[in-house]
């Protein structure tokens, strides 16, 4: 018989990591038969509309889906839309009854507010992970591009949850399977190694200098309890003039200011997804102050910390 899944949309869902996690099953089903089944739901039973604007058909409400194997919660910018109680007690219901929960992007945030995913694993997009860590401390968060914790299954969003699914199927199915699938996808798998839930470092500002990579992983790794530059630069083995230097040849920046920078778009991001307090997103970004927070807030973002909620991006 199939596995039944049942892929619950709310509005403004990432297209591409819903179909991360539901193409390696239209494959699977060539090699295997009808090994999956699966449908689309939502909250109310209506349509949804994704992030890029195309409208999704469903099948049925969440209360109407009965007792599916699997359930993955797929979200993005506006996961705050399915925190309401009759989703929460729908999937406490879908846990009693043993189905897998599994969530892509920020559905994780449905699964933790709902309390399935206390005593577990988990991670999210990663623009989300200390927003996520700060309100759900009962989660071992993972900062992984994916993770598969017993009945639990949660994946960072896009191509992440192929990577997922893949596994997945390597574990239920067989791994001879999980690789037929990823080759027909063209997709070379990292064979049970889940990645950083980020890109890193050196990818993403195009850095080949490892110096001025392990400084801003420093920088990175110390927001809230900030560390002096002249550490900085003694982690590197650079003095503080060769760091600054480094700073304005690749990034066109001071340390002192890209430092500044990294520590305002965490700020940004805790404000758009958490419920911290403007005060307590101060404190967890490293400001020693409110009224010094604030200032440099709206230097960088052309409006106070507390119309941040307002316009999520």
């Amino acid at each position: 018989m199939a596995r039944d899944i049942a892929f619950l949309l709310i509005p403004r869902f990432s297209m591409i990591a819903l179909f991360s996690a539901l193409e390696p099953l239209r494959v699977a089903n060539r090699f295997a038969g009808e090994a999956f089944a699966w449908r689309f739901v939502s909250m109310d039973g209506e349509a949804v509309v994704a992030s890029n604007g195309i409208p999704v058909s469903v099948s049925a409400s969440l209360e109407e889906i009965g007792r599916p194997d699997v359930v993955f919660a797929c979200a993005s910018y506006e996961h705050e839309a399915g925190m309401v109680r009759p989703v929460l007690n729908e999937l406490r219901r879908l846990a009693r009854n043993g189905a897998l929960l599994g969530a892509v992007d920020t559905g994780a945030f449905l699964l933790a507010g709902a309390g399935v995913l206390d005593g577990y694993r988990a991670t999210c997009h990663w623009e989300t992970l200390p927003a996520f860590r700060e309100s759900y401390p009962g989660i071992d968060v993972a900062e992984e591009t994916y993770v598969l914790d017993r009945g639990r299954m949660t994946a960072s969003g896009g191509a992440a949850a192929l990577d997922m699914m893949l596994d997945w199927l390597g574990s239920i199915e067989s791994e001879a399977l999980a690789q037929k699938v990823a080759d027909t996808l063209v997709h070379t798998r990292h064979l049970n190694h889940p990645g950083e839930a980020r890109v890193p470092v050196g990818s993403r500002y195009r850095l080949d200098d490892p110096r001025l990579v392990k400084a801003i992983r420093l920088m990175e790794e110390h927001v809230e309890d900030k560390v002096t530059l002249k550490d900085v630069a003694a982690a590197t083995g650079l003095s503080d003039r060769q760091l600054e230097r480094l700073f304005h040849k690749y990034l066109q920046m001071t340390p002192v200011g890209f430092y500044r920078q990294l520590r305002l778009d965490r700020a940004q991001r805790l404000l758009t997804y958490s419920r911290l307090s403007v005060r307590d997103v101060a404190l967890a970004t490293g400001f020693s102050t409110l009224a010094e927070f604030s200032r440099a807030f709206k230097q960088r973002y052309g409006r106070p910390p507390s119309h941040a909620r307002m316009s999520i991006a």
